[in-house]
């Protein structure tokens, strides 16, 4: 019994430190609708209200007062096939069909040299919910997780000539979470026997960082441009773990005995989520009258969630998880055609590394490199009113755990939860835009 319930302890460690492992992977860099037709790639454009996000110094070349509506559902999907059993065999998993709505909200005004904005939008997040939980042979790490962070970003932009402008804000976050996964036995056996339903639920205090923009435009043809949003350390300090008993009846009583040895059902727990920061350097180009292309680099400081702390207050909880991510860099690109004089075509494309190493990838994020393609129309339906519509495809590149016949795990403990085998993701993305100017 006693080493049963340690191995429960460490499953609930790993549960509550969970929701960072999910951020680390999945920054949600659609935030406008115009913006994710053209793949991101618009550092160096930034002529709508989302430049909030992607570049706030734009804001002080828009004229008046406006504001810009949008939404961007996303719909994932993954399937997991499994390294073959004994028998032959794979087990198998998919996720059930799921839409988050992505917003993107922004007001500005512009008074000559100054300009003010505020936005709201949703830059890191993920939801993963597997199909048949009760069965699903990755169970014991996650069968359904909900992560949202929340920025409200108020902003100021100084044009300083013609050509030249700054800008810096304030990013005021919130993160919440559920997470669920069952603890199995015996043994916490993939293939074991669903004995307790774990639930944890938390939410972050505000978290309160710098940002900072910058445009130039160097001549009729060139322009350049650059943003920064700082890092940030999400404190949750009273996430709440909740313990059900799900035993068969032969097995319920000595559950419910685990349960009380563990302190009773309830639990509260602190950790830290760490969000990257986020540094973009872009260049655009007026081909002609009609045709304008932009290249931007995007750079994601994921290095710093290379551990995660967890705070239990009791020395048999307390945990340190190796997570090792890696800095990378997104490579985008966006074009622009007007076809008409109120319309306007526009593409883009993305290659997005990804930051998780091989050993982290797991049912709460099955992380990989991937290729965006996106296209959209923008309608300017009259001197006020513009109406942009978009979708992106994100084809990830499917991905193994498993090199050279062995499961690559930071430590032999947990080929106990994670299953090894390979994972097939897509996502796709819709959005549509209203921009209103006063």
């Amino acid at each position: 019994m006693q080493g049963t319930k340690r191995t429960t302890m460490l499953a609930i460690v790993v549960l509550l430190t969970a929701g960072q492992a999910l951020a680390g992977g999945f920054n949600i860099y659609e935030a406008g609708a115009k913006a994710t037709a053209l793949g991101g790639a618009f550092t160096a454009t930034a002529d709508d209200g989302s430049a909030i996000f992607y570049n706030p110094a734009g804001l002080a070349f828009l004229e008046g007062s406006g504001f810009d509506l949008n939404l961007m559902p996303i719909l994932p999907g993954a399937k997991f096939t499994g390294a073959q059993r004994p028998d032959g065999g794979h087990s198998t998993g998919k996720t059930v069909d799921q839409t988050f709505p992505i917003p993107g909200l922004y007001y500005y005004q512009n008074r000559g040299d100054l300009a003010l904005g505020i936005g709201v939008y949703a830059p890191f997040g993920l939801g993963v919910e597997w199909d048949d939980p009760e069965n699903w042979i990755g169970r014991a790490l996650s069968y359904n997780v909900d992560l949202a962070t929340v920025y409200v970003s108020p902003t100021i932009a100084w044009k300083i000539n013609d050509q030249a402008s700054l800008s810096m804000g304030v990013d005021i976050a919130h993160t919440s979470i559920t997470l669920n996964k069952y603890k199995l036995l015996p043994g916490n056996a993939m293939d074991g026997i669903n004995a307790i339903d774990i639930t944890i639920e938390g939410d972050s205090e505000f978290n309160f960082t710098p940002s900072f923009g910058a445009m130039i435009k160097a001549t009729d043809k060139w322009t350049f441009g650059a943003m920064y949003h700082h890092s940030k350390k999400m404190a949750i300090k009273e996430g709440t773990l909740t313990l059900t008993n799900t035993a068969e009846p032969g097995l319920a009583p000595s559950v419910d005995g685990l349960i009380a040895s563990l302190g009773g059902a309830t639990h509260t727990g602190s950790t830290m989520l760490k969000l990257p920061h986020m540094l973009s350097l872009g260049t655009a180009y007026q081909f002609s009258e009609r045709l304008r292309g932009e290249f931007d680099m995007v750079h994601f400081g994921w290095s710093t969630f290379s551990e995660l702390a967890l705070d239990f207050g009791n020395p048999l909880l307390n945990q340190t998880i190796e997570e090792a991510y890696k800095d990378v860099w997104q490579y985008r690109v966006g074009v622009t055609y007007q076809i008409s004089p109120a319309l306007t075509g526009l593409a883009g494309y993305v290659r997005d590394e990804t930051p998780q190493p091989v050993e982290s990838m797991s049912p709460l994020l099955p992380d990989s490199s991937r290729n965006d393609w996106s296209f959209g129309l923008a309608w300017q339906a009259s001197e006020k009113l513009t109406f942009t519509g978009t979708f992106m495809a994100v084809l990830f590149d499917e991905r193994t755990n498993i090199v050279d016949g062995e499961q690559q795990v930071f430590g032999p403990e947990d080929l106990e939860t994670n299953p090894g085998g390979t994972y097939d993701s897509f996502a796709n993305i819709f959005g549509i835009g209203v921009g209103y100017k006063f």
